[in-house]
């Protein structure tokens, strides 16, 4: 038998359950398309490599120097539309890694090679 406290215990643990049940939020779950799903991931892709090109020190001290802190523009990097996240990743793709793109090298490399040939440092072309 419990004793008239418990009584009251359990009478005020209930009420207070039975008062704030009604407040509970139940939590909403629909089914989602492939597509979605697909859009979904490819969004959070773009934007984990738009995040990896502007953690590099290069990126951020360009940053710096146009008055934006770093932390901002991971933040407005979130908030981009679809299109415009689209965009900014394809601009990021066409960029060359290191500065200059694969014709620029080849054309340095022969201009290189031609300077050598004419001034007799080396036979390069003579041996074709």
């Amino acid at each position: 038998m419990l004793s008239n406290f418990s009584r009251h215990i359990c009478l005020l643990a209930v009420s207070l359950c039975l008062v704030t049940l009604p407040m509970m939020q139940s939590a909403h779950a629909a089914i989602i398309s492939t597509d979605t799903a697909i859009n979904y991931t490819d969004r959070q892709q773009q934007i984990e490599r738009i995040n990896t090109a502007l953690a590099r020190e290069s990126v951020q001290q360009v940053l710096v120097d146009l008055g934006v802190a770093p932390e901002d523009a991971s933040a407005r990097v979130q908030v981009l539309s679809d299109a415009e996240l689209q965009t900014l990743d394809q601009k990021l793709a066409e960029l060359p890694a290191g500065g200059t793109g694969i014709v620029e090298v080849v054309g340095i490399v022969a201009i290189v090679l031609i300077v050598l040939e004419l001034l007799n440092v080396t036979n390069f072309f003579t041996e074709f």
